[in-house]
């Protein structure tokens, strides 16, 4: 693979030691409703219009949880405490802007919303979405965030062990 065409100069695409696939990072972002229940934030992805969560490339000068914080602010609009400790990962294959295909493993970081901004970055390429953990399961396409999502609707402690304390 000769170059990978990225968003910004400032982030670096990561390869995994096998050599075949690259690290991303990505927030799930979640609150709790009046009555306590967990809600978690979903996009769409700009292209195919999928729902997802904030991900990205490494940013260079920050850790994996702050870029995927970053991720969060710029593609969902929000803020908030986001978990030094990953809650899990999930591979997919990104399509490139060129269309050629690269495989991803995605950490996913639990960002714990304090706010939600009306006016953000990518508010016109995206769409957002609060719901509960089932019914982000049935929303997203990716059979590894399903997946994923199953382990902390199982677990909600995943969540609320870094992002009910601030950063761990």
């Amino acid at each position: 693979m000769d170059e990978l065409i990225m968003e910004r100069p400032s982030r670096r695409i990561v390869p995994i030691e096998d050599g075949d696939s690259f690290q991303q990072f990505g927030a799930l972002p979640w609150r709790r409703n009046k009555r306590g229940d967990i809600r978690v934030l979903l996009v769409t992805s700009r292209e195919r219009g999928r729902w997802l969560f904030p991900k990205g490339w490494l940013d260079d000068g920050r850790t994996p949880s702050e870029s995927a914080a970053t991720e969060a602010f710029e593609e969902a609009g929000v803020i908030g405490d986001i978990c030094d400790r990953d809650i899990g990962s999930y591979s997919y294959t990104k399509i490139l802007r060129d269309q050629s295909t690269v495989d991803c493993i995605v950490t996913m970081f639990a960002l714990r919303v304090r706010g939600t901004l009306l006016h953000w970055r990518e508010r016109g390429e995206r769409k957002r979405q609060w719901c509960n953990l089932s019914e982000a399961i049935g929303m997203v396409s990716d059979e590894g965030l399903s997946q994923l999502l199953r382990e902390v609707e199982a677990n909600g402690r995943l969540l609320a062990a870094g992002g009910d304390a601030g950063k761990s």
